[in-house]
């Protein structure tokens, strides 16, 4: 007897869930056409070198094109390209990074020099 309730029970439980249930909607949704990739402005470039390397052969280890110039060095404008160097050679020890900006023909460029 009891079997037979929770069955009856059981069953309208199940068609009053049908009887009230919501069809269900599908919608497309059209997808946004991404803008096309942005160029970075201005390319990090990363050299890394050893401290058993001379401060003197710095400049010809960052890859300067003909026509470019170290224009500053850790943010600090150099007057000309002995300047640069003078200012590589002092601030180049074991554990320091420069930061260097080139310049010339192209647009700026940026180098970042770790020295371990």
């Amino acid at each position: 007897m009891v079997f037979r309730l929770l069955t009856l029970g059981l069953c309208v439980a199940c068609v009053v869930f049908v009887a009230t249930l919501q069809p269900a909607r599908i919608e497309r949704i059209q997808a946004v056409a991404s803008p096309p990739p942005v160029a970075p402005e201005r390319q990090l470039h990363v050299v890394d070198i050893s401290a058993s390397v001379a401060p003197s052969a710095i400049p010809a280890l960052i890859g300067l094109a003909r026509r470019e110039w170290v224009k500053s060095v850790n943010d600090r404008e150099t007057s000309d390209g002995y300047d640069a160097q003078l200012t590589m050679q002092a601030l180049a020890h074991p554990g320091a990074y420069l930061d260097l900006t080139i310049a010339g023909d192209a647009p700026d460029r940026r180098v970042l020099v770790l020295v371990h």
